[in-house]
């Protein structure tokens, strides 16, 4: 291998060069978002029942669609909520899934087959499966007191911006569709003696599209177009309407008509207290550079801005600018990283070894970046992340090739044979040490789900840049040392060599008290574990306050709307407040990935409040939720900020199963209490269904039938006077109108004059309400929630800050040992209990894996069973500092530092292995165990303490940013590998010591 590699230098010079000049063109051109992508697993179905209650509405469409898509393999649960008229299932694949429009497909069929079982007059049912696209960018048009003006802009603009490069599609919200109302005078209806069938009847002969074919005339075709449909609302007001004696009426005597929004009102949205329209744009994401797709964004603004005054186009979500703010931040730290890394180096090495080894970090990391752009990468920061902590482990590889070449250069050796030596002695152990890295990483690598997506850019980009760098030091920078070392004239002793000599001494003289010192330490590091705070994800670093919006089930739309205003205003005099935005009837836009989606309805809301800064959201948020309690009593929300990871309802969520509501009801009660008192949680509340008031119609039959009326005839009148019958379209515009057909009062008509409404019959005669019905208050259901087709309630909260999830689950399960549970309840943690154990266990499905590859790794390096056995014990070693770091830094216990240990297992495992390989050859050489373990330890001390160095260095910039994803990780491999380094300096030398006798024997030729 060595003389190839003597004989290909200039072909192995170009090709670094142009690697690392692909990697210059990669990054100039590939992808960037702010995070990784994820598979389509959640969607969301949408069925309509007009007129059902929530009982009929679980019963008769629920439980059918429940039955159904359990048989779909690929859904891990459906979570369904039946309201009056509408059942919503949230539906979401198992987390193994990344095939997804095949399962969604599969869920379709699932749905048609549920379909056969529903009543007939079940409406339309629809499915979204593309839950997770984040809108990219989010426009608000303003300027103009017109919601229909407003709508009509934002159409045109949506239509100016979709051929822009990287959209994938435009949505609008906030926008209002019209209708005509034709609202009937039912006194006028009486005195005139016609009824609104007569009305239906007249506008559907009278607004038809008929074919007046054509004529020729000089060999020219004209075409006969005759008045057949309404021209406009005039035409409308004009139609005549034959009454009973054979004259005629225009509509306009016995119905006013006007155009304007639909009603019930849709929904709503606020740009600092001025309504807009919304247009989201929504980015292909893996294949578009998200910074670049919004400079293309505002320059298309800027050029059409004048088309559109006196309107208004501002921007209320900018995602672009978020990325290229994350982007540049972690640029710097990277850069940071290096000079600090370099720094190090050159102290530790001098200025010719340092430069040497420097030279391997910007080959090693453009190089990745250029095969990781082919490989289809996207830059986000979870990859650049990867690069940051890979910058000190990669340059381990070149620090120890780079030593061990100037030391034989030192002691007189030629400069090639010091080149060959040095690969043929350093190729297999630095390569089983990278493997074992590689390994380490193995199994979040392999693992699936939601956690395995969001965080794999790190294993991938580590692995990529452990792989190159140990390819780089085992061919370029031993033919970059050959040329470029010098034999130094005289090695001066400096404090490091000193160091490597005072510990080969110690652990020579004392190896048993250092065996049991490590024990006791480590002993006392696990000790700390009940100081550990357990978080999953922290929350995001953005200066935003969410307020989630929830008035009792039943609240009309304008209620809503007019508290989620009250609420604005009050937010608006706080000091802290930059801007405000408020939606109403939906949560708005996901402008971020990790917000929850809710279907449209008429009680939820949503406030999003911009701070100025990070550190200001925790005051307004306790603000908020002290303001709300005093001044808004009714209103039921949530404040917090931005969280981060997979997206979950709430930090703390636990839900309750049992078949009997009342005792399900208990249940949720004392859990409730609980959490209330447990350490840490606010916005306590559960989803228990405490009914909505209706109005019973009941008609007596015998009456009604003397009349020639039936119940189909009470209930459509019913509609007809409150929500309206829609008569016909009109088709004079872009989209057809509808005409709607209705009372004066419509859904504002009181229940006195209830009674009074008339009932027509198929003759149109016109007969009192009251004559055939009577009155009747009741209590109905609101909603029923299930999972599964399983009857189930929710109890969620949130957490103050500086608490986990862990501390408020404790505090429950300590109350409810004082307060048991209704026997035969079921209960089940969700929330981020539930992710961090969907997470953990993904990972130990695939951990076998990553222990296979370490042994083989390690057992092909040593063949031994014994040394293999010491350099895992290293793994416990890291222990000693971990779980102390993260107590005094204040950092709790989560996936993120469970990606610093995993880390923290691979450097830690090759410190090990590279004293093992050297205390082998010394036995080999004929050395005592004693002798050849004090010689690695000072051989090796220097290499190790830098690579310490580095890596720690390189991850300062991380520890102390103002992200709060990072500075877990960070903390965990800092202060995990400044106790495990020395003690794999002192502990694993002792046990050599104690447990190896002579070097591995060679397998005796015994007769047969």
């Amino acid at each position: 291998m060595t003389a190839r590699l003597l004989r290909c230098q200039r072909l192995l010079g170009m090709v670094v060069i142009m690697l690392c000049l692909l990697g210059i063109a990669a990054y100039s051109t590939m992808p960037r978002q702010e995070d990784p992508s994820f598979p389509y697993r959640a969607g969301m179905l949408t069925v309509s029942y007009p007129g059902a209650n929530a009982d009929a509405v679980e019963r008769l469409v629920m439980r059918p669609l429940a039955d159904e898509l359990l048989q779909v393999e690929e859904v891990d649960f459906a979570s369904g909520t039946a309201r009056t008229g509408v059942a919503v299932v949230n539906i979401r694949l198992n987390d193994d899934i990344y095939d997804t429009d095949a399962a969604w497909d599969r869920v379709r069929q699932a749905m048609e087959r549920a379909r056969l079982e529903f009543p007939d007059d079940v409406g339309r049912m629809a499915l979204e499966d593309r839950l997770i696209d984040i809108p990219a960018i989010v426009l608000a048009v303003g300027g103009s007191p017109s919601i229909t003006e407003l709508s009509g802009q934002a159409e045109r603009l949506k239509n100016n911006l979709l051929d822009i490069p990287g959209v994938s599609r435009v949505e609008l919200d906030g926008d209002v569709d019209e209708q005509i109302t034709l609202a009937l005078d039912d006194a006028a209806l009486y005195r005139l003696g016609i009824s609104p069938s007569r009305v239906l009847d007249t506008l559907a002969q009278r607004n038809q599209v008929i074919p007046g074919g054509f004529l020729v005339v000089d060999g020219q075709r004209l075409s006969i177009l005759p008045n057949s449909e309404f021209d406009d609302i005039d035409a409308i007001r004009a139609t005549p309407i034959e009454l009973p004696d054979g004259s005629q009426v225009p509509l306009a005597a016995a119905a006013e008509v006007w155009r304007g929004p639909v009603e019930p009102r849709q929904p709503e949205t606020w740009y600092d207290g001025e309504r807009v329209v919304l247009l989201s744009l929504i980015m292909e994401e893996g294949t578009t550079d998200a910074i670049r797709f919004g400079e293309r964004v505002r320059e298309r603004l800027a050029e059409i801005q004048g088309d559109f005054a006196p309107y208004t186009l501002k921007e209320m979500f900018f995602q672009p600018d978020k990325v290229e703010d994350r982007l540049d931040n972690l640029a710097w730290s990277l850069v940071l990283s290096v000079v600090i890394i370099v720094a190090v180096v050159f102290t530790g090495m001098g200025i010719r070894m340092g430069l040497l080894v420097a030279t391997i970090l910007p080959m090693v990391a453009l190089i990745s970046i250029g095969l990781y752009d082919l490989g289809g990468g996207v830059l986000h920061q979870i990859a650049v992340i990867g690069m940051v902590i890979s910058l000190g482990i990669l340059i381990d590889n070149a620090i120890v090739i780079v030593e061990n070449i100037q030391a034989l250069l030192d002691q007189g050796v030629r400069r090639l044979d010091a080149l060959k030596q040095s690969v043929r002695e350093l190729a297999g152990p630095l390569g089983a040490s990278t493997g074992t890295t590689l390994a380490a990483f193995a199994p979040l690598l392999l693992s699936k789900g939601g956690t395995a997506d969001f965080t794999r850019g790190i294993p991938v980009m580590i692995m990529l840049t452990l792989s190159i760098s140990y390819l780089l030091a085992i061919s370029a920078v031993p033919l970059l040392a050959s040329r470029f070392l010098k034999p130094r004239k005289q090695v001066r002793a400096d404090r490091l060599a000193g160091l490597a000599r005072f510990l080969g001494g110690l652990v020579s003289k004392a190896p048993g008290l250092l065996v049991l010192a490590g024990l006791v330490m480590v002993a006392a590091s696990v000790a700390l574990t009940p100081f550990l705070k357990q978080q999953f994800f922290p929350n995001a670093d953005r200066p935003r306050v969410i307020v989630e919006m929830h008035m009792p089930e039943g609240t009309d739309q304008a209620r809503t709307a007019s508290i989620a205003a009250e609420l604005e205003k009050a937010i608006r005099s706080r000091p802290e407040t930059v801007n405000v935005h408020r939606f109403v009837g939906f949560t708005g836009p996901s402008f971020y990935y990790n917000l929850q989606r809710a279907p449209q309805a008429p009680n939820r809301g949503r406030i999003v409040v911009k701070t100025g800064t990070l550190a200001q959201t925790t005051g307004l948020v306790h603000w908020i939720r002290d303001y709300a309690a005093q001044a808004l009593p009714e209103l039921d929300l949530t404040v917090g900020i931005l969280g981060q990871g997979p997206p979950r309802a709430a930090p703390v969520e636990v839900r309750l199963y049992h078949p009997d509501d009342a005792v399900r009801a208990e249940a949720i009660e004392q859990v409730f209490a609980g959490l209330r008192q447990a350490p840490g949680t606010v916005d306590v509340r559960h989803d228990l269904d405490p009914g909505i008031p209706s109005v019973r119609i009941n008609v007596d039959d015998a009456t009604a039938a003397r009349y020639g009326i039936n119940r189909a005839d009470v209930a459509q009148s019913l509609y007809g006077q409150s929500f309206g019958i829609i008569a016909e379209q009109f088709r004079r515009e872009d989209d057809p109108i509808p005409l709607v057909l209705r009372s004066r009062d419509g859904t504002q008509l009181s229940l006195s004059r209830l009674l009074s409404i008339n009932v027509y019959t198929d003759r149109g005669d016109a007969v009192p309400l009251s004559a055939i019905a009577t009155v009747e208050t009741t209590w109905e259901p609101a909603a029923r929630y299930l999972r599964n087709g399983v009857r189930v309630n929710t109890v969620t909260a949130n957490l103050e800050t500086g608490y986990s999830f862990s501390q408020a689950l404790n505090g429950l399960q300590d109350y409810l040992v004082q307060n048991p549970l209704p026997s035969g309840t079921r209960l089940e943690y969700g929330g981020d209990a539930e992710g961090s154990d969907d997470a953990n266990n993904a990972l130990l499905t695939t951990a076998p894996i990553g222990v296979l590859l370490l042994l083989f790794f390690l057992l092909l390096q040593f063949n031994s069973f014994k040394r293999v056995g010491i350099i895992l014990l290293t793994v416990p070693l890291a222990t000693v500092g971990i779980f102390p770091g993260l107590v005094l830094s204040g950092s709790p216990f989560g996936f993120q530092s469970l990606l610093g240990v995993i880390a923290l297992v691979g450097i830690v495992v090759n410190n090990a292995i590279v004293l093992l390989d050297v205390m082998d050859r010394k036995l080999e050489a004929g050395e005592s165990i004693r002798d050849a373990v004090r010689m690695a330890v000072e051989q090796r001390t220097r290499p190790i303490l830098l690579t310490t160095g580095t890596t720690v260095a390189g991850l300062l910039p991380l520890a102390f940013s103002s992200s709060t994803l990072w500075p877990p990780m960070a903390w965990a491999i800092i202060s995990g590998l400044l106790a495990s380094t020395v003690l794999t300096l002192l502990v694993v030398p002792s046990l050599c010591i104690k447990v190896i006798r002579g070097r591995v024997p060679d397998m005796e030729n015994v007769p047969a």
